[in-house]
């Protein structure tokens, strides 16, 4: 009798849960700023893998008619995981209600096992982008969404990033970072009422 009590807790729990999280409203004409992103340790010999996914999330929300803010007028613009105390503050310096933040949390890289010539394979990129949504009214973290991108690349000709002991195209490691953004944006919106 005691696990049916416990499973119906839960259950109630995740049902709460699951409406809390449907119920986030976003008011369309507030202000947003995205900020530039941070990539964890490890991730690319590029250290602007960061800012090319907040760049493709900017790109994104202005297609679906957000009202961006420009990150460059702040002086110093803070990369990757923001507190809620910085985050006021930037709401205040420019005008806005809503800080996209977050990481490119990791590249990896595959065989794909097909031979394009001799000795160089098609591999497979893959990058992962987790993205929050903060009030900086209330400096409370509205929601999170990781988004995963995929690209082929070879490690022939053009600008080359090392992605662990190999190198690979800049070009597919940016597709696949454009795909994994452009997702996250639409999970973001996916769990919002726009109002």
């Amino acid at each position: 009798m005691q696990n049916f009590f416990t499973w119906i807790i839960a259950a109630i729990f995740i049902l709460q849960f699951s409406q809390a999280q449907a119920e986030v409203k976003i008011d369309r004409n507030e202000n947003f700023a995205v900020m530039d992103f941070g990539s964890h340790a490890g991730t690319s010999d590029d250290r602007n893998v960061g800012i090319v996914a907040s760049d493709y999330i900017i790109e994104k929300l202005v297609e679906k008619n957000f009202n961006i803010i420009d990150k460059e007028m702040l002086d110093k613009k803070p990369v990757g995981i923001i507190d809620p105390d910085t985050a006021k503050k930037i709401g205040e310096i420019l005008g806005v209600r809503y800080l996209i933040y977050g990481n490119v949390v990791d590249i990896v890289n595959g065989e794909d096992g097909a031979n394009i010539v001799a000795n160089v394979k098609l591999r497979s990129i893959k990058a992962h982008v987790v993205a929050r949504l903060m009030d900086v009214e209330t400096g409370k973290i509205l929601m999170a969404a990781k988004g995963e991108g995929k690209s082929k690349s070879s490690s022939v000709g053009g600008d080359l990033l090392m992605i662990g002991t190999v190198k690979v195209s800049k070009e597919n490691v940016h597709n696949a970072i454009r795909k994994a953004s452009e997702q996250v944006v639409e999970i973001l919106l996916s769990r919002c009422k726009i109002s």
